[in-house]
């Protein structure tokens, strides 16, 4: 929601993005860093505009560039 930290939402996002990826390994084993995968679309997010911005804001469940959300990446 609007108020939930930007960390909690970004650990929402990698978890989703753990279950997604090992939805199509199938049986075999995985190594997975959500972690790195979120710090690089957070920061892809802050980087775009418009409907690339959009694209990433939508897939990831949350806007960077939402209240609050700017100080509680600094510290993140």
């Amino acid at each position: 929601g609007a108020k939930t930290p930007v960390a909690q939402l970004a650990t929402d996002f990698g978890l989703r993005l753990f279950r997604e990826a090992l939805d199509h390994r199938g049986d075999t084993n995985a190594i997975f860093a959500p972690y790195g995968a979120t710090t690089v679309l957070v920061a892809l997010q802050v980087a775009t505009a418009g409907r690339g911005h959009h694209q990433l804001e939508v897939a990831m469940g949350f806007n960077v560039n939402g209240e609050g959300a700017r100080g509680s990446l600094s510290s993140w």
